[in-house]
């Protein structure tokens, strides 16, 4: 396993709560080294969609491309700064040379939380896709990947559940490990906050109100009527009711300039 943690923070000091944060993943993961990408250390130039994205302050969308980008060449874990992590990053030692994901929602693969050897292939694949967006477009990641899973790995089906390809050297886990809270919280490796912090203001605070001081019984019962909700709107939600028959599904998305 690359005991390596990636993660971005764009836009100006970083604030004490996330400061913390990281501090926290540094006491769980000592023998890990940790590297912060920001403004002054970072090359997008290969890309016009990361280009566009650090011209016009998109942060989130900058990220998106900072995460292949660094797993594929360095490899090791990437992290959203909003993660909080409940267990050390080496449970998962026994899979070090396999991509390590999850799903965000049953419908949608997640990103806030992955892990990849270098040169993975797909991470390869996925940073490509980059070159094909396009320039009136902004994607988020979780559809970039999802995207691509669908259309392009074989004998992936998007119906929300543990997955692990031999052959491929991927290992999915339910949204429970990664991003959302499990029911009995220490069963999960993480939990993604969603604090919106890359959204406008406005639509960020939706997301931050969630959880609030809430226990973690709230928590859980509220993510799960966002999830449902989320569902219920997804691009994805067709070739998840396939997927959950065995059936696969080829989606075509509108910002995509070309074909690879």
């Amino acid at each position: 396993m690359i005991k390596k943690v990636h993660y971005c923070w764009f836009g100006g000091k970083v604030p004490a709560n996330v400061a913390a944060n990281v501090e926290k993943w540094k006491r769980l993961n000592p023998d890990f080294e940790f590297c912060e990408w920001n403004e002054g250390n970072i090359d997008v130039s290969a890309y016009a969609f990361g280009r566009r994205a650090l011209e016009q302050k998109r942060w989130g969308y900058l990220v998106d491309i900072i995460r292949p980008q660094k797993l594929y060449t360095e490899g090791g874990f990437y992290l959203d700064a909003d993660i909080e992590l409940i267990r050390p990053l080496r449970s998962l030692e026994k899979e070090g040379d396999y991509l390590i994901m999850g799903y965000m929602y049953s419908c949608a693969l997640g990103t806030a939380a992955l892990y990849s050897p270098p040169g993975h292939p797909v991470i390869g694949k996925i940073l490509e896709q980059y070159r094909h967006i396009r320039p009136d477009c902004w994607p988020v990641s979780n559809s970039v990947f999802t995207d691509y899973f669908v259309n392009r790995v074989p004998g992936f089906l998007l119906n929300g559940r543990q997955w692990k390809s031999e052959e491929l050297k991927i290992s999915l886990h339910p949204k429970e490990f990664f991003e959302q809270p499990a029911f009995v919280r220490e069963q999960g490796l993480s939990i993604h906050h969603f604090s919106g912090s890359w959204m406008p203001e406005q639509e960020g605070a939706a997301y931050r109100a969630e959880g609030g001081g809430s226990s973690h019984k709230v928590k859980w019962a509220k993510r799960k009527v966002r999830t449902y909700l989320a569902l219920l709107h997804s691009e994805y939600r067709r070739a998840y009711a396939r997927a959950l028959f065995g059936l696969p599904t080829r989606v075509s998305k509108p910002w995509k300039e070309s074909a690879e």
